[in-house]
């Protein structure tokens, strides 16, 4: 977990990707498997509106300042029915290394992003935490790398989106930083 860390901090997705799906590979086959090569860039232009929107409401509605951006998964393993992303806006940027900060934001999306595409992974997570797979030392590990997986998907997701989104937006010049609810140890933070 710490390499993969290690890589995020890097901004090296790509490479935490490979080496995630490898160690998943080398797993007996199971249901989580199913993440290996599924990325979720076809929500790519549903999230540059999304973007969009709650940029303009902050600045237009809200009348923030806003200096960041924190787009959070939600609590996906134990909410099997909706995977989303939910975004929170600050007027101010503190520390990096030291994240308490993200508690207190300026403003917050109304709606979420619903995630596409990995319907049959959250059929996969209420099955296992069901039958409680957790038991079977193989499929928790293969549970693990599946989260770990889906986490740095939607980091790539963001990645793509701030990118493409430079020169055009203006919510795509601001530090955007990327985790699932409870597991900010795994933060992605854009250049």
């Amino acid at each position: 977990m710490e390499h993969i860390q290690d890589l995020l901090r890097a901004g090296q997705i790509a490479e935490a990707i490979r080496e995630t799906e490898t160690k998943l590979g080398l797993l007996p086959s199971s249901d989580f498997h199913g993440v290996i090569g599924k990325d979720l860039l076809h929500l790519q232009p549903a999230l540059t509106s999304f973007l969009n929107h709650f940029y303009t409401d902050m600045k237009e509605e809200e009348e923030l300042d806003m200096k960041a951006m924190y787009i959070e998964m939600n609590s996906f393993t134990i909410q099997y029915d909706r995977w989303f992303l939910h975004v929170l806006g600050y007027e101010s940027l503190s520390d990096r290394d030291n994240l308490d900060w993200l508690t207190d934001f300026s403003g917050e999306s109304e709606k979420s992003l619903v995630i596409t595409g990995y319907e049959a992974l959250q059929e996969a997570n209420k099955k296992y935490m069901q039958s409680e797979g957790y038991r079977n030392d193989d499929l928790r590990q293969a549970c693990e790398l599946q989260e770990l997986l889906v986490i740095l998907r939607v980091q790539e997701l963001v990645s793509h989106t701030v990118t493409a989104g430079k020169g055009k937006f203006p919510w795509a010049d601001l530090p955007v930083f990327v985790a699932a609810h409870d597991y900010e140890d795994l933060m992605f933070i854009t250049k």
